[in-house]
């Protein structure tokens, strides 16, 4: 007679041999941990109070980030290897993030009741997220996927990847400005050799509200495709990105209209002094002329316009890099040109355009110290403005950091700031033109 015990280890031989040939497959790997996180505090000097802020992740900082975030954000992100053979593998990665708008709480609740105030943030008029100081920020789940390189036999060196996750992003960092950010839930591969350069291919859906009404949510989608090929010493490469809605037969049968729309890209990309510089040209149309003028993403439905001043069109100029010039010293710098053209007539401005320069130098002192200045200037006229308003800025930040360079990160500074023109004597109503501000933030990746 067979003991139970004898029974079950006959019964769980498969399993055990499947779960060590598992193990023989992929071996373990240590779990990939990063991030991104800042936050701060401040106060101006003459007029009192918290610093006002003159752009946020959302918008860009036209005249420079530095001395200019008023919120504090953290990303955090968890990935691993969990299969490896033959040169096939695959990864799963996830981001969550946490974004509160004010600095200045020290309880501030992810989402829910404030249970120092006792404030309901779902019922009561102080909201999520909002730049009250007993609100509490917000949660996202930012990124979650699953990436396979070379498991397509027909395409070597390809990556399969389906899931939410942020999609060959391209941004400015010194201007927090996401010129090129098709991410969200979808499917795609990438790296495909084709000819001289690699070819990726990409599908992306958003919901959005129509016209913001939250009983008429219409599907979105982009079609997304690259190409990037050597150019004697840079890499050139091409973005296509191609919208529509996807209305349904009852959203079709109600009148909606379905506009579809294109969003065109060139950037050239170059090494050079110990960094890079990038050249961009873009053009956007009709549902997606918004995103060559502002932060490119998935702001608006792709199904009509948003409001009358909603762009129908958009370019943008833009030359931006991080260069080393010797003895110490490196540089990050940023020049944009853009315009629009609206939907509707009538408007303050049909054609809204701004111009942005960015200059930060950055001295370094020794291998954790540095001194940084940013110098900006903003000039802008949106639909609603009746004149253009502009911006400038300086700013001086003492810094501590995790070795030298301007990429060298966490980093603690100190600075102190001032603003100047139209949009600074507008500010908070009674004008900030001048007036001296000073803080401390700490910024980190890893």
């Amino acid at each position: 007679m067979t003991s139970t015990t004898q029974q079950h280890r006959t019964a769980s031989t498969p399993l055990a041999l499947a779960v060590a040939a598992a193990f023989t497959a992929s071996p373990a790997l240590a779990l990939d941990f990063h991030g991104y996180g800042r936050a701060g505090l401040s106060s101006n000097i003459d007029s009192g109070g918290e610093q006002t802020c003159f752009g946020s992740g959302a918008d860009g900082h036209f005249t420079g980030r530095l001395a200019d975030e008023c919120d504090t954000y953290l990303e955090i992100g968890l990935g691993q290897e969990l299969f490896s053979r033959n040169e096939q593998t695959f990864r799963f990665d996830s981001m969550v993030s946490y974004q509160a708008l004010n600095q200045g709480n020290d309880y501030q609740a992810f989402d829910g009741t404030d249970d120092v105030t006792g404030v309901d943030f779902a019922n009561e008029s102080v909201n999520t997220n909002s730049d009250s100081p007993y609100a509490g920020g917000e949660l996202a789940l930012r990124q979650a996927y699953v990436s396979g390189k070379n498991v397509v036999e027909a395409l070597p060196g390809a990556t399969l990847w389906a899931g939410k996750r942020f999609y060959q992003r391209k941004d400015v960092h010194q201007l927090d400005l996401y010129y090129l950010n098709n991410s969200g839930y979808g499917a795609g591969i990438e790296n495909i050799k084709a000819g001289p350069g690699t070819l990726s291919l990409a599908w992306v859906n958003f919901d959005k509200d129509q016209n913001g009404d939250s009983d008429a949510i219409v599907q979105n989608n982009k079609f997304d495709i690259r190409y990037a090929l050597p150019v004697g010493g840079s890499t050139l490469e091409f973005v296509g990105i191609y919208g529509m809605a996807d209305l349904t037969d009852a959203q079709e049968d109600a009148g909606m209209d379905d506009e579809d729309g294109t969003h065109l890209m060139v950037e050239l990309s170059t090494g050079m002094m110990g960094g890079f510089n990038k050249l961009v040209l873009q053009y956007a149309t009709d549902s997606l002329g918004e995103s060559a003028f502002g932060n490119h993403g998935s702001s608006a439905s792709l199904n009509e316009p948003w409001w009358d001043g909603t762009l129908k069109e958009s370019y943008r100029i833009l030359d931006h890099g991080v260069i080393e010039l010797g003895n110490g010293f490196d540089l990050g710098y940023s020049a944009l040109y853009q315009q629009g053209k609206t939907y509707g007539t009538g408007l303050a401005e049909e054609e809204p355009e701004r111009t942005s320069f960015v200059l930060r130098p950055v001295y370094n002192w020794s291998t954790v110290s540095s001194t940084a200045v940013e110098i900006g200037y903003d000039n802008v006229q949106q639909p609603w403005m009746s004149k253009d308003m502009d911006l400038q800025k300086i700013a001086v930040a003492q810094q501590w950091s995790a070795g030298p360079g301007y990429w060298a990160r966490p980093v603690i500074r100190f600075y102190a700031a001032s603003y100047f023109g139209d949009q600074a004597e507008n500010a908070r109503g009674d004008g900030i033109e001048g007036d001296i501000r000073v803080g401390a933030q700490l910024e980190a990746w890893w």
